[in-house]
């Protein structure tokens, strides 16, 4: 557990119940499902109707924080994802990762659910993939996981625990499930997660096939639901 906020703060002034009105414990894989599809209708309306000059200044807090991290420091390949909408915002991050020398992968999501991470050298370099979201192109180089130090995890919120609300499509989880499946040998890139504290919720809905993240971001604080990968320092 977190420990680090209490939990008017963890909620962000609400919990799972206040927001989608039903008990945030699924009896059933059936009703993980159905809550989580609740929730994420929520969330997607709370963020949207944010003032974008206070979510900029919010993002641009979440970045100072994950940029003090020894971790991201040290590390010198990170899989990012790439944000738009009203999402944290990566497109700033990954710009200053490139300048700064780091190696950058991005997601290139196939059919089945699946993606790979692939070499970015530039923002100039994307091209409208699934859903419209920017993508790499075909031709981008696969990085293998073992290469990669982080991954950082889209959401919509967090919980205590490291588990998340995404976007339904199940990429992530995917990918991290066969990180573990493969061993990545011995050594499994941190997952860390960018939230906004009043998006952050004490519990969410979870399914069997969820992957929870290392850390968790947000503009106050770095959260710890678990340890950090053996051979890393958080």
């Amino acid at each position: 557990m977190m420990g680090v906020l209490g939990q008017g703060e963890i909620t962000g002034g609400f919990g799972v119940e206040e927001l989608v009105g039903i008990p945030s414990a699924a009896s059933s894989s059936e009703d993980a499902a159905l809550q989580k599809r609740l929730l994420r209708a929520d969330l997607l309306a709370l963020r949207e109707g944010e003032n974008s000059a206070v979510r900029a200044a919010t993002d641009a807090r979440i970045k100072t924080q994950l940029v003090s991290l020894p971790s991201y420091q040290a590390a010198q390949t990170v899989f990012c994802y790439i944000s738009v909408g009203s999402e944290v915002d990566t497109q700033s991050l990954i710009i200053e990762m490139l300048a700064s020398g780091k190696s950058v992968c991005v997601p290139l999501c196939e059919g089945g659910g699946h993606m790979h991470a692939r070499l970015l050298s530039s923002l100039d370099d994307l091209e409208d993939g699934v859903w419209g979201i920017p993508a790499p192109p075909e031709k981008s180089p696969r990085i293998a996981p073992a290469e990669i130090d982080i991954i950082i995890v889209p959401c919509l919120s967090c919980d205590s625990t490291g588990y998340r609300i995404g976007y339904g499509g199940g990429y992530y989880d995917r990918y991290i499930e066969q990180l573990i499946v493969e061993g990545v040998a011995g050594n499994k890139p941190i997952t860390l997660a960018l939230c906004r504290e009043n998006l952050l919720q004490e519990t969410v809905p979870r399914e069997e096939h969820d992957q929870p993240v290392d850390i968790v971001v947000t503009e106050k604080a770095v959260l710890y639901p678990g340890s950090a990968p053996p051979g890393h320092s958080a």
